[in-house]
């Protein structure tokens, strides 16, 4: 068995260490149908649309499963749409580099100076560049309350969107980037300022008309001639497929497309054929060099991130595309230049999400194996220890109620031992080996994990190799998630035995005459502090039950607005303990335990006021 065991591996490892050859199309089907039939039976997938090119031919362009599943009417590669999420950014960023290529836009100029409606508030003294915006590095927080609508009463102009969503500095542009949909929205703004045209009309005009993609289009609602051919989207609960309705983005330029998988194939092309496609300019070689070019690179181990173009690259080979997800569509666009090689892939259910990555990377280990890595260098198990803690990545709101988000996914570093780390996010586990003082990779891939040093010299940021649009900051004391879980067990624990404790003890000294050397707790002392505690009560059962991620979304529903002033009760509440503490505390009247008791109850509720304070709970 062992030695059956050992040629199994060998067969395994050694094999995916030579390229197949892409031009194989049978093999290539035959890869990919198995790929695929893998994900669908284990993630639960209804379909899923891929094309695949090389040297300006489509080797592969193929639907799996349903676009309508009640109906069972297939997947096909030609006709059946799928969103592609963020991927539309794309269309963005090519309708900016072509107004740079017409002298019309500089990559280096204020974006203020070609805002006319609204400014950019002046938080730090460097100005946002486009260049800023194309990299996600101008500092801006991410806002995702109503990034999606559930009607067309969400569509609205870019103009009235941006005006009264401008999303807070939180650092100095050009540090780290943090993926900002909202910047995207902001380039796709001045594209319209300065072309005289509605962003829709004008990537109609200007990349998919020209480029002869007749089944796309960013339009919301959907055009009625697309609209049988639209895949639906599903959830996967309670072993059946839910079909959900067709999502609204607001921010359409950041994430409304909807395409075929045929229809990428030249948006594809146009990328790996110096901007043209059949006679059709869509950028010069020289401003699509420009566009392919690093514009911002966190660290040299760091992936840098092109214009617009994320650099994915692993193993010595250049990748870059970009995704895209919304709900119910996770989708992959990616791009090998020396090879002259596109994928393009999109699945239409929930559990998807995190699949299109997958399916690349096995794509990639194919076609693209990487090489043998070096042997590891080893390091004391003291020195490692530096490294450990908890790190949250940057791209969440920070001065609105959803900023609780951001804790709720932190990513966990400890030492493993003398060999290495390990980093756990959420129930991914991922051990990593150094390459050298602040490098590192994972076991048996060359994914890398870089760490910076922050302003003291110690360990402050993790950066993921082939991620370069967003950052983990190391977090501890009051940003500490395990603190502020700390603060609402204690805080939910604290009110639920003051709401039973004080009832059950007033029931059970009915008809008992009180000591005739302490008085009970006055009545009114006692009353303000039930009532505090039973508003936090009411206020956590009511937020918990009208906020989650698919509700936020969509913006604040009415019953959650009527929560979020809750807090200011529990903090007149807490000012009327706070007076009744200072009149009880020092005097003899009340028995010890009583008033330790009651000086308890103010701090807990402090705490839980300055917790609600910094999620932002005060009001919608």
């Amino acid at each position: 068995m062992k030695r059956l065991a050992f040629l199994f591996y060998f067969v395994i490892f050694t094999g995916s260490a030579f390229a197949q050859p892409l031009t194989d199309t049978v093999a290539l089907e035959g890869f990919m149908d198995g790929v695929m039939e893998t994900h669908f039976r284990d993630k639960h997938i209804v379909g899923a649309a891929v094309s695949i090119i090389k040297d300006g031919k489509v080797l592969l362009a193929k639907g799996y499963g349903y676009m309508d599943e009640r109906n069972r009417i297939p997947v096909t590669a030609n006709a059946s749409l799928f969103r592609i999420g963020s991927i539309t950014k794309l269309f963005t960023w090519v309708s900016v580099m072509q107004l740079v290529q017409q002298g019309k836009l500089d990559l280096n100029a204020d974006v203020n100076t070609y805002l006319k409606d609204f400014q950019i508030p002046a938080t730090y003294p460097e100005p946002i560049t486009l260049n800023h915006l194309m990299t996600h590095t101008p500092g801006f927080e991410d806002l995702v309350i109503g990034l999606f609508g559930r009607d067309t009463t969400s569509l609205k102009p870019l103009e009235e969107i941006l005006k009264n969503q401008i999303p807070a500095r939180v650092r100095k542009p050009g540090t780290y980037a943090s993926y900002s949909n909202h910047g995207t929205a902001m380039a796709a703004y001045i594209v319209e300022l300065v072309s005289g045209m509605q962003f829709n009309e004008y990537v109609e005009k200007n990349i998919i008309g020209p480029l002869g993609m007749k089944q796309t289009t960013l339009r919301q609602p959907l055009p009625k001639e697309f609209v049988p051919q639209m895949s639906k989207g599903y959830k996967y609960e309670g072993g059946v497929f839910a079909e959900k309705p067709y999502e609204y983005v607001p921010l359409y330029p950041a994430g409304s497309a909807a395409t075929t998988a045929l229809d990428m194939v030249p948006f594809m092309r146009m990328f790996l054929e110096n901007g043209q496609l059949n006679g059709a300019v869509i950028l010069d070689s020289a401003t699509l060099a420009l566009m392919k070019t690093p514009a911002h690179q966190h660290d040299p181990a760091v992936n840098p991130m092109r214009h617009g173009l994320i650099d994915m690259s692993r193993g010595g080979v250049e990748v870059i595309g970009h995704g895209g997800d919304t709900f119910w569509f996770h989708s992959m666009l990616a791009l090998m230049p020396a090879s002259q090689t596109g994928i393009f892939l999109s699945f239409n259910t929930d559990t998807g999400g995190g699949t299109a990555g997958v399916v690349l990377d096995e794509f990639l280990d194919r076609y693209f194996p990487e090489t043998t890595q070096p042997q590891p260098p080893k390091f004391s198990k003291d020195y490692l220890t530096r490294f450990a803690g908890k790190y949250r990545v940057n791209r969440h709101a920070y001065k609105d109620y959803s900023s609780v988000a951001g804790m709720l996914s932190d990513a966990s570093v400890t030492v493993l031992d003398s060999t290495g780390l390990r980093l756990k996010v959420g129930e991914t586990v991922r051990d990593l080996v150094p390459i050298d003082s602040l490098v590192f990779r994972e076991k048996n891939t060359s994914n890398r994990y870089v760490f910076q040093k922050a302003e003291k010299g110690d360990i402050g940021v993790l950066l993921i190799g082939n991620v370069p649009i967003l950052a983990l900051e190391k977090v501890s004391g009051l940003k500490s998630a395990d603190l502020h879980m700390f603060i609402f067990i204690l805080a939910i624990i604290t009110a639920v035995v003051t709401l039973l404790f004080w009832p059950i003890v007033a029931l059970s000294r009915m008809g008992y005459q009180a000591h005739r050397y302490t008085k009970p707790m006055p009545f009114n002392a006692r009353l303000i502090a039930w009532l505090n505690y039973l508003v936090l009560i009411i206020f956590y059962v009511g937020v918990t039950s009208n906020a989650n991620e698919e509700g936020i979304v969509y913006g604040t529903v009415s019953a959650l607005k009527f929560f979020l002033y809750f807090p200011f009760l529990n903090l007149l509440l807490t000012v009327g303990m706070l007076i009744w503490l200072v009149r009880i505390l020092p005097t003899g009247y009340h028995r010890v335990m009583s008033r330790l008791y009651y000086l308890v109850l103010c701090l807990v509720s402090l705490a839980a006021l300055w917790q609600l304070y910094y999620w932002n709970m005060f009001g919608a």
